[in-house]
C-alpha cells in the first residue's frame, strides 16, 4: 500500500515535519512525520540540500526512510544529509521539501511552495547540507560520496557484506570525530533556553546561545579540512533558503559551521578552492532587506541556477523577493486549456505590492506573461504621492521601465529553458488569426498589449545574399564586402565594419535551423512604433494611478499603421544579409526591402525592422515587418553598460534629427517572438 501523508488542516497555514528519531552512524534511518499549524509556533529546523543524484544506485540498492513505519525511497544525497545529521541520543525535528510535501499532488505543491518563505524565515535556523567529504583520509566527489551511501545501505540490509569495511569504518570514525550530530542536542537546549528566557531576556537568551554555538565547534576534531567542491551554490531553490533564514548552519560532511564567518574562513584557508557562487549567494542574504531584492533583480542575478522543474525559475525566488507575494492556486485556477487565461495569475494592486499565484499545471506562455506584466506593477517604479520626489527622477524610473521590458522579457524567456517558445510553435504566422485567443495574454491599461521603448540602430542601405548562400559560397562573401564601398567611403568605417564582419561571421556560421528561423516575418496589425515624444503617452501608462485611464491613453496614441504597407514576403525570398547606416548590418527577414529602419532595444541584441509610412521623417509612425539579428557594435557594452544603447535612449536638447528613440505598442505574442533566446 502507498504512504499515505498525514493530512494538514485545511483553511489553515501548516506544514509537515519529519521527526528523525536518534540512532547510530549504521542504523537504519527512521522518523515520524507530524502535522502543525503555524499557529502553534512549532520549533524545527529547515534542509536545504540538492536533490539529484548521479546515476541509478550500483548493487540494486536505494536509499530508503523509515516512516511512520513504512519505508519510503530517498535521494542518496538527502540519505548522507540525514546521517550525519542524525543525534545518537536527541530526536531531530526538520522541514525537508521531497518527505514533507507529497510531490504527487499537485494542489498541494502548490500551496507549499507559497508557504516557502514562511517555513524558512520562521525555522529556528536553517541546515545547509553542502555534501560529503573524506577529510582526513581523502577528499571524495559527490559521485564517490553517494557510492558510500549505497554501501551504507548494503551493510544495513546485508551485515555480511563487508567488502570496504575497512573504509566505511574510517567514515564512521569521521562522523565520530566531527561535530554535526551535535546539532539535534544544540537545537534542544536552544529550545528549551529560549522558552525559559522568553523575548523578555534577550541578552541572557543571546548569551545562552553564544556558548552552545562554542561548544557545538569545540567538539569538531577536523578543524577546516572538510571543505569540498559542490554543487550546492548552483542550485536554484537555495538562493531563498540561504536568504530567508533567520540563522544559518553549514555542514558538510561530519564538520558543522555555525556562521558565514565561519565558512568563509575555512575557504580562504584552503589551497584549492571551488566554490562558485557562494559569494553571490551569501551576498544575497547580506542585503535581503534592501530594495535589491525585487524578483526582477532575482531573476536577472540567478538566470543561470539549475534546477530541474523550468517553473521553478520563477517560483523559487517569490519568497526572496521583497515586492511579490506569493500566494496559493485555488483547486485548477490557471490550469485550463486557453492561454488566455493568464489575469487570473497575477493581481494588480495598483503601487501596492503584486501578487503571483504559485500554480504548476501553468503553461510556461502564461507564467512568462505574468512575469513581464510584473514589470508594469512592480512597486519600484512607482512613488507614493504624499512623497516629496523630484520630477525628474519619477520621468527616470518611467523611462527605465520602458526602457526594460524587451530585455527583461528575454531574460525570463532564456530562465524558463524556451519552453515558451516551444508551446507556441504550433501557432504560425498564417494561423495567427485563427487562434489569437490562445495567445493573447493578459490585459495591461485595458488592452492585451504591451509598451516598450527602444531606438533606431539605422535605416537599411543594402540587401546582400541570402544566409545559405552566404554560407555555401566564399564568392557571396567576398562580393558582399565589396558592396559596402557603395555607401561607406572612409577606410576607418570600413575597417570597423570588417572587423564587425569578421566576429558576426564566425557566429552565424554556428546558427542552427532554429537561429535562423527566428529571423522572420512578423504580422501584427496591432503593432505601431512612433517616435517617442517627452513624457508621451507611453510615459503617462507608467506613471502611478494611470491603469484607471490606460484605455484612453492608448486610444490617443497615432493610428496603427495597416499591415497592408508590408507585402507578403514570396516564398523563396529567404533571410539575407543587410547592411544599414550607423554600422548596422546582419541578417533581415524576409520582406525587408531598402529603407527600413532597424530598432534596437536597451542591453540586449534583440531587433527588428519596422517601416515607417514616410521613411524620410523621424516622426513617421511605423509598421512591423518581422524579426532580424543584428551584428554587435565593438564598443556597445563598455564598463558601465549598454553606452550605445543608453546614447541612443536619452533625448536630444539639439535637434530632432538627432533623436533616435522610439516607443511602440504590440501584442504579447510579438513580444515573444523578438525576445525569444535573445542575449544580454
Amino acid at each position: 500500500m502507498a504512504f499515505q501523508y498525514p493530512p494538514l488542516p485545511e483553511a489553515k497555514d501548516a506544514v509537515r515535519l519529519l521527526i528523525l528519531q536518534p540512532g547510530d552512524f549504521y542504523d537504519r534511518l527512521t522518523g515520524r512525520l507530524v502535522s502543525v499549524v503555524f499557529s502553534e509556533r512549532p520549533k524545527y529546523l529547515a534542509l536545504s540540500y540538492t536533490w539529484e543524484s548521479w546515476q541509478d544506485p550500483p548493487f540494486g540498492t536505494k536509499a530508503t526512510l523509515t516512516l511512520n513505519g513504512h519505508d519510503i525511497p530517498i535521494k542518496h544525497n538527502l540519505a548522507l544529509a540525514l546521517r550525519y545529521l542524525r543525534s545518537g541520543s536527541h530526536p531531530l525535528p526538520l522541514w525537508v521539501d521531497a518527505v514533507c510535501i507529497d510531490q504527487g499532488n499537485i494542489d498541494e505543491r502548490n500551496a507549499q511552495v507559497a508557504l516557502m518563505a514562511s517555513i524558512y524565515s520562521r525555522a529556528t535556523a536553517v541546515i545547509t547540507w553542502l555534501g560529503f567529504t573524506g577529510g582526513g583520509i581523502r577528499d571524495f566527489t559527490e559521485r564517490a560520496a553517494e557510492e558510500r551511501e549505497v554501501k551504507f545501505e548494503r551493510v544495513i540490509q546485508d551485515p555480511d557484506y563487508r567488502e570496504y569495511s575497512k573504509e566505511l569504518s574510517a567514515m564512521q570514525d569521521l562522523y565520530y570525530r566531527g561535530n554535526s550530530k551535535e546539532l539535534a542536542t544544540w537545537f534542544t537546549e536552544h529550545t528549551l533556553v529560549g522558552s525559559n528566557t522568553g523575548s523578555r531576556n534577550p541578552a541572557n537568551s543571546s548569551a545562552a546561545e553564544k556558548e552552545a554555538l562554542e561548544r557545538v565547534e569545540a567538539i569538531n576534531q577536523h578543524g577546516d579540512r572538510m571543505i569540498m567542491t559542490t554543487s550546492y551554490w548552483q542550485r536554484l531553490w537555495v538562493v531563498q533558503e540561504v536568504g530567508l533564514a533567520q540563522k544559518i548552519f553549514f555542514v558538510c560532511g561530519p564538520t558543522l559551521f555555525v556562521n558565514e564567518d565561519a565558512l568563509r574562513s575555512a575557504h580562504q584557508k584552503q589551497t584549492v578552492k571551488v566554490v562558485k557562487g557562494m559569494d553571490n549567494m551569501l551576498g544575497v542574504r547580506r542585503t535581503r532587506f534592501t530594495n535589491l531584492i525585487r524578483l526582477q533583480s532575482l531573476i536577472e542575478q540567478f538566470a543561470g541556477q539549475i534546477c530541474s522543474e523550468p517553473r521553478d525559475k520563477i517560483y523559487g525566488l517569490l519568497g526572496l523577493a521583497n515586492d511579490v507575494i506569493a500566494v496559493q492556486s485555488s483547486n485548477g485556477v490557471g490550469g485550463g486549456k486557453d492561454m488566455g487565461d493568464a489575469t487570473e495569475s497575477i493581481r494588480y494592486t495598483g503601487s501596492e505590492d503584486v501578487e503571483i499565484v504559485i500554480d504548476y499545471r501553468r503553461r510556461f506562455y502564461d507564467i512568462w506573461c505574468d512575469v513581464v506584466l510584473y514589470i508594469f506593477q512592480c512597486p519600484h517604479y512607482f512613488v507614493p504621492e504624499h512623497l516629496d520626489t523630484d520630477e525628474g527622477e519619477l520621468a527616470r524610473l518611467r523611462h527605465e521601465r520602458l526602457t526594460n521590458v524587451v530585455r527583461f522579457a528575454g531574460i525570463v524567456q532564456n530562465t524558463l529553458h524556451d519552453e515558451v517558445e516551444r508551446e507556441l510553435t504550433t501557432v504560425t504566422t498564417s494561423a495567427l488569426d485563427f487562434e489569437r485567443d490562445s495567445v493573447l495574454g493578459p490585459k495591461l491599461f485595458g488592452h492585451h498589449l504591451v509598451p516598450v521603448r527602444g531606438y533606431v540602430a539605422g535605416k537599411v542601405l543594402d540587401l546582400g545574399p541570402s544566409y545559405a548562400d552566404f554560407v555555401a559560397s566564399f564568392r557571396h562573401q567576398a562580393t558582399w564586402k565589396t558592396k559596402w564601398r557603395k555607401h561607406y567611403r572612409r577606410e576607418f568605417d570600413l575597417a570597423q565594419l570588417r572587423e564587425m564582419e569578421e566576429t558576426y561571421t564566425a557566429k552565424i556560421l554556428n546558427y542552427s535551423d532554429a537561429d535562423i528561423a527566428r529571423v522572420a516575418p512578423v504580422r501584427d496589425e496591432f503593432f505601431v512604433a512612433f517616435r517617442s515624444p517627452d513624457n508621451g503617452p507611453l510615459d503617462d501608462l507608467t506613471a502611478a494611478g494611470t491603469h484607471v485611464d490606460g484605455i484612453q491613453i492608448i486610444r490617443s496614441m497615432p493610428s496603427t499603421i495597416s499591415t497592408e504597407s508590408v507585402p507578403q514576403a514570396a516564398p523563396d525570398v529567404r533571410v539575407s544579409r543587410f547592411l544599414g547606416t550607423d554600422y548596422c548590418m546582419g541578417l533581415a527577414p524576409p520582406g525587408t526591402a531598402v529603407g527600413d529602419w532597424v530598432i534596437r532595444f536597451w542591453d540586449c541584441d534583440a531587433a527588428i525592422i519596422v517601416r515607417p509610412d514616410e521613411p524620410s521623417n523621424i516622426n513617421s509612425p511605423c509598421a512591423l515587418v518581422g524579426r532580424a539579428d543584428v551584428a554587435e557594435v565593438r564598443d556597445r557594452k563598455g564598463p558601465l553598460g549598454d553606452t550605445v544603447g543608453d546614447k541612443a535612449l536619452t533625448r536630444h536638447a539639439y535637434g530632432d534629427d538627432e533623436d533616435t528613440r522610439m516607443d511602440m505598442v504590440m501584442t504579447w505574442y510579438t513580444l515573444q517572438r523578438i525576445t525569444a533566446s535573445i542575449n544580454t
